[in-house]
């Protein structure tokens, strides 16, 4: 279960009631899959709508920082961890069984959320708010292309990227057994 906390509040109204939403949504997604025989629809319905909503999120976010003509070194970025996440999603739903599904899903947007709204969307806020303050979208980004961060969310960043990490290991890993299955069964049928 992923909770709000200040620590995510961008104090962009919109992006934190949005950001709330995803939580929500993500929250229900866990529920469905730890209850007692939740039935595949159930699952599919909650994980429908969390993506759906994420894809109106990010269309929106993105809205707002070309509203604000943030510079393109930060909106190039952010647009691309967007899409990076709708494909990452689209892969897992399609090659995993809900079973398998379960629990990578709602780990994987647990720490995908935790970190992008830790970090680019923090980023994001702060350019936001220079360039409101009178700043050109070029020195909103060369001074707030870095947020300094306190103890507390460099570890929750920290732990996100690494449960990131440990879930494209174990992906990967699962692609190299399949490889090295396939070239056996090749080599059997070569030799027969």
């Amino acid at each position: 279960m992923l909770a709000w906390s200040y620590r995510f509040a961008t104090k962009i109204e919109l992006v934190d009631t949005q950001h709330k939403r995803l939580f929500d949504l993500l929250n229900v997604l866990a529920d469905s899959f730890q209850k007692e025989g939740p039935g595949e629809a159930l699952i599919n319905d909650a994980l429908h709508q969390l993506v759906n909503y994420a894809n109106k999120h990010f269309t929106e976010e993105e809205e707002l920082m070309k509203e604000h003509q943030l510079d393109s070194r930060h909106f190039d970025i952010h647009h691309l961890e967007h899409k990076a996440f709708m494909y990452d999603i689209e892969r897992l739903q399609n090659y995993l069984s809900i079973e398998e599904a379960a629990e990578k899903l709602v780990s994987f947007i647990t720490s995908w959320l935790t970190y992008h709204i830790l970090s680019v969307d923090q980023v994001m806020a702060a350019q936001i708010f220079a360039i409101e303050a009178g700043m050109s979208p070029e020195q909103a980004y060369d001074t707030h292309h870095i947020v300094p961060f306190d103890a507390v969310v460099t570890r929750m960043m920290l732990n996100s990227v690494l449960d990131l990490w440990h879930n494209s290991m174990a992906r990967c890993n699962k692609l190299e057994d399949k490889v090295t299955e396939l070239q056996e069964k090749l080599k059997l049928s070569v030799g027969k």
